[in-house]
C-alpha cells in the first residue's frame, strides 16, 4: 500500500454481518463470477453506512474509494441463495479510512471465499476537498459511544 497509509488508531471496529440476496446475473457458468465480489462489497458497506450513520442529524462522511484490492479464495456455487458480507473497519487514518469485508454463503462454510481491503478517503460535497476525519467520526467508525453525531 505503501504511500496510502496514514496512521492508524489502532483499534479495530467490530464486524457487522450484512446478507445479500443473489440474482441469475451474478453467475457466470456455475459460480458466482468474480467481478460481482466488489459490488457485494460497494453494496454491504453502503448498507453499513445506512445503519451506523442513519440517525436523524448525523453527518455522514462522504468517502470514496481510492485503493482496493480482492482476494479471491474459492468460488461461490449456483445452489447459493444469498451470500453473506462481514464488514468492518480495519484503521482510521487522519482523512482516510480501510474497509474489509469478507464474503461467503451458507453454501460455502464459515470461511470467506473473498476478502476486499478498501481504502476511502473522506471529501467534501465537491468530492475533491479532502477533510479531516472528526473524533465523532472517529468513534462511530470504530464503533464507539457516540455512534451517530
Amino acid at each position: 500500500m505503501g504511500s496510502l497509509v496514514e496512521p492508524a488508531s489502532g483499534a479495530r471496529g467490530a464486524v457487522h454481518r450484512v446478507h445479500i440476496p443473489l440474482r441469475i446475473a451474478d453467475f457466470v457458468g456455475m459460480h458466482v463470477n468474480n467481478v460481482r465480489f466488489q459490488e457485494y462489497s460497494q453494496d454491504a458497506r453502503l448498507i453499513w453506512f445506512r445503519e451506523k450513520f442513519g440517525v436523524p442529524g448525523s453527518r455522514v462522511p462522504i468517502s470514496l474509494a481510492r485503493w482496493m484490492e480482492i482476494d479471491f479464495r474459492r468460488t461461490i456455487g449456483m445452489g447459493a441463495t444469498e451470500v453473506w458480507v462481514d464488514v468492518e473497519v480495519l484503521r482510521v487514518g487522519r482523512t482516510s479510512f480501510t474497509m474489509r469485508t469478507s464474503i461467503g454463503s451458507e453454501t460455502t462454510g464459515a470461511e470467506p471465499c473473498a476478502v476486499v481491503d478498501t481504502v476511502l478517503v473522506v471529501t467534501a460535497p465537491d468530492e475533491t476537498t479532502t477533510l479531516e476525519i472528526t473524533p465523532e467520526e472517529r468513534s462511530a467508525l470504530l464503533g464507539g459511544p457516540e455512534e451517530a453525531v
